[in-house]
C-alpha cells in the first residue's frame, strides 16, 4: 500500500555507515520510499570498523550503504568493483549490492556540479579547498568538469594534502599559512563545524570577507557557523544540506532504480533541520 512500508514482508534494506551518523539519510530515504509505495527500509549505523562493517553488507544481502567521513577511501579494499568516476578518483560514498557483488560508486561529484554549475564560475576565479579526504577529490573531479583550474588546496596533514594536490596538479600551502590565501571561492571539505564543534570555522571571518562563494559539506547543522557568517556578510553560499540532497537523489535512483520524489526528499530533509 502507497505510504506504508510493510514490514512483514522482507522490505529491502540499505543503510548508511559513518563514524557520527545522523538522521538526514534515514530521514529522506525513508520518506522517498514511503512516497513511493516501495518494500525498502533504510538504517543508521555508527562504526569503526570500515571492513567489519561491509562484511555485514555482502552476508546480510543489504542492497545499498552510504559511506560518510572518514571511510570513503578506506572501503575500497573491500569492494568487488568500482564504477570508473569513483575508480579515476580514488574515493566511495555509495555502495550497491548486485547479487552479492559490492560496486562502489560516488555521487558526491554529481553534487558538487549541480550544486555549482547554475552559478556559472568563471574560470579565472581562485579557489581554496579545505580538507584532503574523500570529499576533496570528489570536488576537485567537479572543479575539473566545469573547467575551474586556478585551485589551491590545505590540509591540516601536510603530506596527505601534498599527495592529493600533487595527483590533481594544483597549488598546495600548509595548514598554518591559510589564512594569508584571499580566494574567490572558499570549500569547507573539511568536518569543522560539524555537531557538536558546531563553533568552529576553518577559516576568519577576514577570510570570508574577501570572497564571493562560500561552500561548506557539513550537513549538521545545515546552516554551519561558516554558512552563517558568509550569509551575513551577502556572499552566495551552498550549504551541506544541499548538497547532501542532491547525491541521495542519485543514490536513491541507484538502490531502487526508481527516479526519486525530489520535493518529498527536500521537504524531510528540510523538517530534520527546521529550515525552510
Amino acid at each position: 500500500m502507497k505510504g506504508k512500508m510493510n514490514l512483514l514482508n522482507n522490505p529491502t534494506i540499505c543503510i548508511s555507515v559513518a563514524r557520527k551518523p545522523g538522521r538526514f539519510g534515514i530521514t529522506v530515504h525513508n520518506a522517498g520510499y514511503r512516497a513511493l509505495g516501495l518494500n525498502f527500509m533504510y538504517k543508521t549505523f555508527a562504526i569503526d570498523d570500515i571492513r567489519g562493517a561491509i562484511t555485514g553488507v555482502r552476508s546480510l544481502g543489504i542492497r545499498g550503504c552510504s559511506v560518510s567521513m572518514p571511510f570513503k577511501e578506506k572501503v575500497i579494499p573491500f569492494l568487488d568493483r568500482l564504477d570508473p568516476l569513483a575508480k579515476k578518483i580514488g574515493a566511495v560514498n555509495t555502495i550497491v549490492n548486485d547479487n552479492g557483488r559490492l560496486i562502489g560508486y560516488n555521487t558526491d561529484i554529481i553534487a558538487v556540479e549541480k550544486a555549482l554549475k547554475p552559478l556559472r564560475i568563471k574560470n579565472d576565479k581562485d579557489i581554496i579547498i579545505f580538507g584532503a579526504g574523500g570529499v576533496s577529490r570528489a570536488i576537485l573531479t567537479a572543479l575539473k568538469n566545469l573547467k575551474l583550474k586556478n585551485i589551491t588546496l590545505t590540509n591540516r596533514t601536510t603530506r596527505k594534502g601534498e599527495r592529493l594536490a600533487k595527483q590533481f596538479n594544483i597549488n598546495f600551502i600548509q595548514w598554518s599559512k591559510r589564512e594569508n590565501i584571499m580566494a574567490d571561492i572558499l570549500i569547507n571539505a573539511t568536518s569543522i563545524g560539524m555537531t557538536p564543534d558546531t563553533f568552529s570555522t576553518p577559516v576568519s571571518k577576514n577570510n570570508i570577507k574577501n570572497s564571493q562563494i562560500v561552500v561548506d559539506v557539513v550537513a549538521s547543522p545545515p546552516k554551519t557557523k561558516l554558512i552563517k557568517i558568509a550569509n551575513k556578510q551577502g556572499k552566495i553560499t551552498v550549504d551541506g544540506l544541499k548538497l547532501s540532497l542532491y547525491q541521495a537523489f542519485t543514490q536513491f535512483k541507484l538502490y531502487t532504480g526508481r527516479n526519486p520524489p525530489i520535493q518529498v526528499m527536500e521537504k524531510a530533509a528540510r523538517t530534520i533541520y527546521g529550515v525552510k
